[in-house]
């Protein structure tokens, strides 16, 4: 399902999910962060596009030329996305919602040469309100009710992110993804790119798998 032939970013959202899977295990290849995401894990770039998190982050000790704020244009949703579908008149210049931390470090991995991204934690995906809108920092600083995505919040990203997907010709998306109860309920994808799925222990597994041929390759 991961094509280790291809140049492959690993995109972590802050998704509870994420939790399922040791971030210092992962193999070969950038990591992209997201906000917090220091807090716990040094990821190669962090990106960050909250304002409370943009100051927490530079007054930490996180490398300042590894921190990636993304120009203001960037930081929300694309005018053309709304073209496209649809959703506004021929004359629309915008505003159009804020974009997530997500989609951006997904934005720069692509801008970094990367051929196949694989996330980590994107949450948004699931279709369900507790599991779609958690978040491994709920309730510390810069996590308040203000800051929280809803279930509402999640359709849009979803549509945000099948239009995103559809641009991006010739790119790998794989996505892990969290089975609770022994089911997993996942928004539906509508772009016509391909897109693949692993469950996390699916995931885990693929993990053990590189590090146990990578053991013998040392040996």
């Amino acid at each position: 399902m991961i094509d280790p032939k291809l140049e492959t970013a690993y995109i972590i959202g802050n998704g509870a999910s994420r939790q399922m899977v040791n971030l210092n295990h992962l193999p070969n290849g950038r990591i992209y962060g997201c906000n917090a995401l220091y807090r716990e894990f040094i990821p190669d770039w962090l990106i960050a596009i909250d304002r409370g998190m943009i100051e927490e982050i530079n007054r930490s000790d996180f490398p300042k030329d590894r921190l990636y704020i993304p120009p203001i244009n960037e930081q929300f949703e694309p005018i053309q996305l709304y073209h496209d579908l649809n959703l506004v008149p021929a004359d629309f210049t915008g505003p159009t919602p804020r974009s997530n931390a997500g989609m951006n470090a997904m934005q720069l991995a692509l801008a970094h040469g990367a051929k196949q991204l694989v996330m980590i934690g994107f949450d948004f995906i699931v279709a369900s309100e507790n599991i779609g809108t958690s978040n491994v920092y709920a309730g510390t600083k810069n996590y308040d009710d203000d800051t929280k995505a809803t279930y509402h919040d999640n359709v849009a990203r979803m549509r945000y992110l099948n239009w995103f997907i559809d641009q991006c010709l010739g790119i790998r998306f794989v996505f892990v993804f969290p089975v609770i109860d022994g089911s997993a309920t996942i928004w539906e994808f509508t772009c016509k790119n391909t897109v693949y799925g692993l469950s996390y222990e699916e995931f885990n597994k693929w993990l053990n798998e590189l590090e146990l041929t990578s053991d013998v390759i040392k040996n």
